[in-house]
C-alpha cells in the first residue's frame, strides 16, 4: 500500500487571494463493522496529522497547528470508522482569511451529532469538531450527498510588528 499526496502549491506564504491546496487519497481496508480498525489504518491518523501540520507551517500558520491536528484526528478516526468507501481523501485549502479541511469517506450516511451517554468511550468526535470550529470562528457541516465532512477555522488576524 503506498500514500498517494498530490499537492499545489502557488505560494510559500499566503498573499492577496492566493491558495495553497494539499490533497491526499489513501486505500482503506475493507472490515465489517463490528471488527476493531486494523493498525494499517489506524497508522493513518498520525501519518495525515503530520501532514497537515507541515502544510499549515508552510503557509506561515503555526498558530492553527494544533487545532487542525486535532480536526484531522477526529476527521479521519471518523471516516476509517464509519465510512464504506475504498479509500480516504483529505483536502487541505488554506486562504489569507481561512484553512478548510475536508475529508471524503465514500459513506451517504449523513454523520449524527448525538449527545454520548457520559461513561460513553467513543460518540464525541463531532462534538470536538463543533467546538474548536466555533472557538477559532469558524464552522463546520457535511456535504449534500453526506459524503464528505468539513470544517473551518478563520485564520487570526495578522499581528502589528512592534514599535
Amino acid at each position: 500500500m503506498t500514500l498517494t499526496t498530490t499537492a499545489i502549491r502557488l505560494a510559500p506564504r499566503l498573499h492577496e487571494d492566493r491558495l495553497d491546496a494539499m490533497a491526499v487519497w489513501f486505500e482503506r481496508q475493507l472490515r465489517s463493522p463490528c471488527q476493531p480498525m486494523p493498525p494499517q489504518d489506524a497508522r493513518r491518523v498520525p501519518q495525515m496529522r503530520r501532514l497537515v501540520a507541515a502544510r499549515l507551517r508552510l503557509c506561515g500558520l503555526p498558530e492553527l497547528v494544533e487545532p487542525m491536528k486535532l480536526l484531522t484526528s477526529e476527521l479521519i478516526t471518523n471516516a476509517l470508522e464509519h465510512g464504506d468507501g475504498l479509500g480516504v481523501s483529505l483536502l487541505l485549502s488554506c486562504s489569507r482569511e481561512t484553512v478548510r479541511l475536508t475529508v471524503d469517506d465514500g459513506s451517504r450516511e449523513s454523520p449524527q451529532l448525538a449527545a454520548p451517554e457520559l461513561d460513553a468511550e467513543s460518540g464525541r468526535g463531532l462534538w470536538i469538531v463543533a467546538a474548536i470550529a466555533s472557538e477559532y470562528g469558524g464552522s463546520w457541516g457535511v456535504s449534500p450527498d453526506c459524503t464528505k465532512t468539513w470544517c473551518s477555522l478563520t485564520v487570526p488576524a495578522a499581528k502589528e510588528p512592534a514599535v
